[in-house]
């Protein structure tokens, strides 16, 4: 079963697991939007600079660790080209949601994941 994962999902996961994930999620299908990676790296980004939360160390460890996942294809970045714009706007307009929550739906049903 392959799993999409959101930045909510994946910052978690980076912070808490760290390198460890490389070797723990490579057991699993996991599949997410290039815009996530952004996403969750900016969060580092906040949790360092504005909120002192992590040092600026930890920050470039996890995100380092989060390109190493997508590099390696642990975690499958689908990339804005690999998706049907089309479907992503019906999906959108039909169901009132906005264009990028409509493709998170298009990336799960081009992935086959949950």
């Amino acid at each position: 079963m392959k799993y999409l994962l959101d930045a909510s999902a994946l910052l978690p996961l980076v912070t808490r697991r760290g390198r460890q994930l490389i070797v723990e999620a490579s057991h699993e299908h996991l599949v997410t939007t290039d815009l996530a990676v952004y996403e969750a790296c900016n969060s580092l980004w906040k949790l360092s600079k504005l909120l002192k939360f992590i040092s600026i160390k930890d920050a470039i460890d996890a995100a380092t660790t989060l390109k190493d996942l997508t590099i390696r294809n642990i975690i499958k970045s689908m990339s804005f080209t690999e998706l049907d714009f089309h479907s992503m706007f019906r999906i959108a307009h039909e169901e009132g949601l906005t264009f990028y929550d409509a493709s998170y739906i298009v990336t799960a049903e081009v992935a086959e994941a949950i």
